[in-house]
């Protein structure tokens, strides 16, 4: 038997070898990401899998470290990016996205109903100056969304956080590539 695991985050690969180095020549653990799961097998030299499992989404860990900018509940520049070398952060999709394409992440990947007021209410704040800290998303979010509408769902950041998250990282992208290698490669 032997476990491949494979984490964009630096941060989770350290930790992973620390926990799993008992296990020394039936683990290899590759700081990538699932969707190289071709490349990956090439360079380790195996030719088939018999099970995959893929943990998708952000981690608690993730969340926890509030420096990282994938939660709502600690100020912190605006990032969300799972591999830190990655060229595209929050910040980047807050304040250079169109009015249009943030209406369509925050509704198509966070299911925000109230997601074109959002929209507006950042790029009319982004005119002043960018958006630099997850608490100053927050706050905007907080205003366009109208109080009688905040009492229910939870923090009025979850969704829209959510959506950020998933296109910095193009998850959806990244699941529909590595299921497809995936299925060949089982």
């Amino acid at each position: 038997c032997k476990l491949i695991g494979i984490d964009q985050d630096k941060e989770a690969i350290a930790a992973a070898t620390k926990r799993l180095q008992c296990f020394d020549k039936r683990v290899s653990v590759v700081n990538s990401n699932f969707c190289r799961i071709k490349s990956i097998l090439d360079e380790l030299g195996i030719d088939s899998i018999d099970g995959a499992i893929l943990d998708l989404g952000v981690s608690s860990y993730q969340l926890d470290n509030g420096e990282r900018g994938f939660s709502y509940m600690h100020d912190a520049p605006l990032d969300m990016r799972m591999n830190r070398e990655s060229a595209k952060s929050a910040y980047d999709v807050v304040n250079s996205y169109s009015c249009e394409d943030l209406t369509r992440i925050f509704f198509d990947y966070g299911e925000e109903k109230w997601s074109k007021r959002i929209a507006e209410f950042i790029i009319n704040e982004r005119q002043k100056k960018p958006l630099e800290t997850t608490f100053e998303l927050v706050e905007i979010i907080k205003a366009a969304i109208p109080k009688s509408a905040r009492m229910d769902g939870g923090h009025p950041g979850k969704r829209i956080f959510q959506a950020i998250r998933i296109e910095v990282n193009n998850e959806l992208g990244i699941l529909h590539d590595a299921i497809s290698d995936l299925c060949e490669a089982l």
